[in-house]
């Protein structure tokens, strides 16, 4: 039988590796992006600017997915939102993650007065918006604990909060669901441009790759490109990705515990 291709992989040697000497960024160190010469700032700017030659005017609102949960890709959103501030851009990240919220943790502002109680009705806009320590970072949060996500993604109010947004910011990045834990993907792409998808160096296996990547095509998400996370700069195979076939992976214990029939807003947590 003939080995089964996916059109997305092809594209994935394409586009720039996030490396760094730690296979993990411990979470207190995952803003690793400054003004400084270093490794992971070169990566990171490596990223920027391929992004940067892509059709940015029409690609403002982005959705960083992967396949599972843990493959870098909150810590990749935050450093890649710093990245793009440093070119004076005006950027805002989306925590969509609603079972597994870390926005706020890495750049270390509150969770709550977040999305979920926006648009439940709970805060006005003006209470919605958070500062980073960031100069042109800012990020809204969840907030309250919300057991559909599916009813907010899909609410006119969400709707047209993206819409505003993109008149108010350069560039806006929703950190996003794994996209085969959860299937609110499909709601949030008809608010973005495109997906940023991440995949995890040696983690992530070739076949759930392909079934993230036909689940996207199906439902007519377009990618926009693809990063290779957590790559071991001393790692001699660390240049050929096209090995998945030998990929560990071990399934999110945190999402698990979330799966059910969920029907309403909870309390902040």
């Amino acid at each position: 039988m003939a080995k089964k291709e996916n059109k997305f992989l092809n594209f994935l040697a394409n586009f720039f590796a996030i490396r760094t000497a730690k296979k993990k960024i411990d979470r207190e160190d995952a803003i690793v992006v400054t003004n400084s010469l270093s490794t992971a700032n070169e990566c990171y700017n490596a990223l920027k600017d391929n992004l940067l030659m892509t059709d940015i005017a029409n690609n403002k609102v982005l959705q960083i997915e992967s396949c599972v949960a843990s493959e870098g890709k909150t810590t990749l959103a935050c450093n890649l939102a710093v990245s793009l501030s440093f070119n004076n851009y005006k950027v805002l990240v989306v925590d969509l993650d609603f079972r597994k919220p870390r926005v706020n943790k890495l750049f270390e502002v509150p969770n709550e007065n977040g999305l979920v109680d926006y648009v439940s009705g709970k805060i006005e806009y003006d209470a919605l918006i958070k500062k980073t320590s960031y100069k042109g970072v800012d990020v809204i949060t969840r907030g309250s604990k919300i057991y559909n996500p599916s009813f907010l993604l899909s609410s006119e109010k969400f709707i047209n909060l993206i819409k505003s947004l993109r008149e108010e910011y350069d560039i806006v990045l929703l950190d996003s669901p794994p996209v085969l834990q959860i299937s609110d993907y499909t709601h949030i792409s008809k608010v973005s441009d495109g997906v940023l998808f991440v995949v995890c160096h040696r983690q992530t296996r070739r076949s759930e790759l392909i079934e993230a990547t036909e689940l996207l095509e199906k439902a007519n998400i377009k990618v926009i490109g693809a990063v290779l996370t957590r790559v071991d700069t001393k790692d001699p195979y660390s240049y050929y990705y096209g090995s998945y076939k030998k990929y560990g992976y071990r399934y999110g214990r945190y999402y698990g515990q979330y799966y059910g029939n969920y029907s309403q807003y909870g309390d902040n947590k």
